[in-house]
């Protein structure tokens, strides 16, 4: 088993349920789980492991900005619905070409990207990356449109 990318769609009421404990997030129904390819989406997206430019440092959010906190014995990040909001709207104005400009399969190795390996096929990788990407900005916009906020972990 791997480390996998979730994202929860979350209600103001509800983050404020899972930080007094009335809920853990194991209890609450994920929304998105993106696998392993969080890092390397983080990654192409933005250059970084971790911390990335915003907004689009708002699709994989990681960074000390974002941290909600641990609860339910993971490290939760935070999204506000305009930060959602904003990070929509970053990949709504990512040009294709732009996008496989910025990936580099030779450089995820290089820098240790997770799960990524040598000897992986960079179309098939890129594919994956696209998906993935295509999925987390369907998420966020319908949740930028519900008035919602975001939380991501890693489990």
């Amino acid at each position: 088993m791997g480390m996998s990318g979730r994202y929860l769609v979350v209600t103001d009421e509800l983050i404020e349920s899972i930080k007094s404990g009335e809920i853990s997030v194991h209890d609450c129904s994920v929304d998105l789980d993106i696998d392993k390819t969080w890092q390397m989406l983080q990654f192409t997206l933005t250059g970084n492991l971790v911390d990335g430019e915003l907004p689009l440092g708002y699709v994989v959010p990681m960074s000390g900005e974002q941290y909600l906190g641990n609860y339910s014995d993971m490290d939760l990040f935070l999204l506000s619905n305009e930060q959602v909001l904003e990070a929509y709207m970053a990949l709504e104005q990512l040009d294709p070409a732009e996008l496989k400009a910025r990936f580099d399969l030779d450089q995820m190795i290089t820098e240790g990207v997770y799960p990524v390996m040598e000897g992986w096929d960079a179309e098939e990788t890129f594919t994956e990356i696209v998906q993935t990407m295509n999925d987390v900005q369907a998420l966020y916009q319908a949740t930028a449109a519900a008035g919602n906020g975001i939380v991501f972990y890693i489990f």
